[in-house]
């Protein structure tokens, strides 16, 4: 599938896209889960893999669980330990029983460090001077100017903002749009990578506009769009 002509500007994901945790949540906890005895093959973490993406593509679930459990004291996390259990096949029960001992492992191990993905900035640098408008899209409820700064990616992007701003999370449409007003563009003049397929491509098509999908993990085998699996290879289809 190829990148269509035209293209004026290239939104982007923040999250999963240009930085990650190192080590991943996810790999942690499914070492937890394997010593546990639950199998897992690709096929297991393709399924827990697609089951996490939808639940955090601000997914009737995890509203719901926002609403009912206390994040500050460990109940959200314990719950999501279960729903994890659970999207692995385990009965509800079981996983219920497991979840305290799950959360209580990744309180305790998941330290991870905040990591940029390899070719990001080089990559950025190479589109902002071809020139494409760039602009940051992310999920988050809080501020990102701080971490930007940090991080020394705001001067790549001719405008960025979170979901909170205009309380619209993805896949709503109406985030997207709010890019493109932003960078006043046509939705056909635009495309969006991210590596959520429920949030990111879903949403992108929500809107109109091209999805490309960052799945370095080979999490989404089947999908129905533009597939990169590093932020480098933009430089070649742009």
């Amino acid at each position: 599938m190829k990148i269509p002509e035209g293209i004026t500007t290239v939104l982007f994901d923040l999250d999963g896209t240009l930085r990650h945790h190192d080590p991943n949540g996810f790999d942690l906890f499914l070492e937890y889960a394997a010593d546990l005895g639950i199998p897992i093959d690709s096929g297991a973490r393709q399924k827990i893999g697609q089951w996490t993406h939808k639940y955090w593509a601000n997914s009737e679930c995890l509203v719901n669980d926002k609403k009912a459990f206390n994040s500050e004291n460990g109940e959200f996390w314990q719950n999501y330990a279960k729903r994890q259990f659970e999207a692995f096949g385990i009965e509800t029960e079981q996983a219920f029983a497991w979840a305290p001992a799950a959360q209580k492992f990744m309180e305790k191990k998941f330290r991870p460090e905040d990591v940029i993905y390899k070719n990001v900035y080089e990559t950025l640098q190479i589109l902002k001077e071809k020139p494409y408008h760039l602009g940051l899209v992310t999920n988050r409820s809080q501020p990102i100017d701080e971490y930007l700064n940090e991080k020394g990616l705001t001067e790549y992007f001719d405008f960025y903002f979170h979901a909170g701003e205009i309380d619209a999370w993805k896949p709503n449409p109406k985030i997207f749009e709010h890019a493109l007003n932003l960078a006043n563009a046509e939705a056909n003049e635009a495309i969006y990578i991210g590596d959520n397929y429920y949030a990111d491509v879903v949403g992108a098509r929500n809107a109109s506009i091209f999805p490309v999908l960052l799945d370095k993990d080979g999490i989404f085998p089947e999908a129905d769009c533009k597939v990169i699996q590093k932020i480098v290879e933009l430089q070649e289809y742009l």
